[in-house]
């Protein structure tokens, strides 16, 4: 019965050790991403920092931050390679922050767009909306069947518009009227 308890106790100290090493490698990252937000914007010093934070602090959300932060970067530079990187990171390794994780599905996107693909864009976005914890799922389908309208695919569109305007609730009004808005002019154009 004593080695019992022995091994209680053990399991609650390791426990309470492991929580508390995550709360002071949680208040380390804040403080590293507060310091390489202090540094002048678009300083090769603040780039270096912020790389420094994604690497040591990748599974905390200020490791997540610089993460986008440096995608951002990269993408305002045109170095769409490197920014690529960063979202391909986030979106893979945010499960414990979805909206992160979307928005760095959109971002990638918006870098397919950017590279003239607008069916990878297409796909990115339907994934993004078909993440069960995506807020804004209709949205990212009303982006996706604006890139497959982009590639002329105009019966996926059309599937896709009638979709959002079937399944739209209250909180999509204005998806819901852009799709609708969409489904004429690809009637009126002869499209669909």
């Amino acid at each position: 019965m004593l080695e019992l308890g022995a091994v209680a106790l053990l399991v609650m100290a390791v426990m309470m050790g492991a929580t508390a090493y995550g709360r002071h490698r949680s208040m380390s990252a804040a403080d590293a991403l507060y310091e390489a937000e202090s540094l002048p914007a678009a300083s090769a010093e603040r780039v270096e920092k912020l790389k420094e934070v994604a690497s040591s602090y990748a599974r905390y959300f200020a490791g997540k931050k610089a993460m986008m932060d440096l995608g951002l970067y990269y993408m305002s530079e045109g170095k769409n390679a490197e920014a690529e990187e960063q979202f391909l990171k986030l979106s893979d390794g945010s499960r414990n922050q979805p909206m992160l994780r979307i928005a760095a599905l959109h971002k990638l996107a918006e870098i397919k767009l950017a590279n003239d693909d607008p069916a990878a864009a297409a796909d990115i976005y339907r994934k993004a909306a078909a993440d069960p914890s995506n807020l804004i799922s209709k949205a990212s389908e009303l982006m996706a069947a604006s890139c497959l309208e982009k590639v002329g695919d105009y019966k996926a569109a059309e599937d896709l518009y009638k979709m959002i305007i079937e399944d739209a609730g209250e909180q999509d009004k204005g998806v819901r009227a852009v799709s609708e808005e969409r489904l004429l002019w690809l009637t009126a154009n002869g499209h669909i």
